[in-house]
């Protein structure tokens, strides 16, 4: 006849069932619980959207071109792209003798906004290029056979 195995066999058995069990567990688990690996979001970019005009200066100084009734009342500047480098833009709103709305692609490397192709002859880039927060400011100059202007921009995120 055999004998019964004793319970501090049994007991033996099982606790080294359950931290078997446990070890099984804790490995195949990925720490964090998701089991996937998300990529981390591209960064913000702040210049995509509509930009509107809310002073435009000759030379920086004097009556703000940008008010109602004035030319550049109604400017707006619509960028749009996959980064902060590079992407598409339009511009509306503008006044003769230049064309009203104009747009194509552009490229930005520090703070030079470059007009890629579409601008108008005698646009060709906007300087001093800057955004912060929902604010942008920059320069362009407008050549025409006729008169040379240099307007000072801040626009305004809408």
């Amino acid at each position: 006849m055999e004998t019964p195995p004793s319970n501090m066999n049994v007991n033996k058995k099982k606790l080294l069932f359950a931290l078997l069990a446990l070890f099984g567990l804790f490995t195949a688990c990925k720490k964090g619980g998701g089991g996937t690996d998300n990529p981390p979001p591209p960064p913000a970019l702040l210049l995509k959207g509509t930009w509107k005009a809310s002073t435009v200066q000759i030379n920086g100084t004097g009556q703000n071109l940008a008010s109602a009734g004035q030319p550049y009342a109604n400017f707006q500047l619509v960028i749009d792209g996959t980064s902060d480098d590079s992407g598409s833009y339009t511009v509306s709103g503008m006044p003769l003798p230049f064309p009203a709305t104009f747009g194509g692609s552009f490229a930005k490397s520090g703070n030079t906004f470059t007009f890629s192709n579409g601008a108008p002859n005698g646009i060709t880039a906007l300087t001093n290029f800057s955004v912060n927060g929902s604010s942008m400011s920059f320069v362009m100059v407008q050549s025409h056979p006729k008169v040379s202007v240099t307007l000072h921009f801040t626009l305004n995120k809408q």
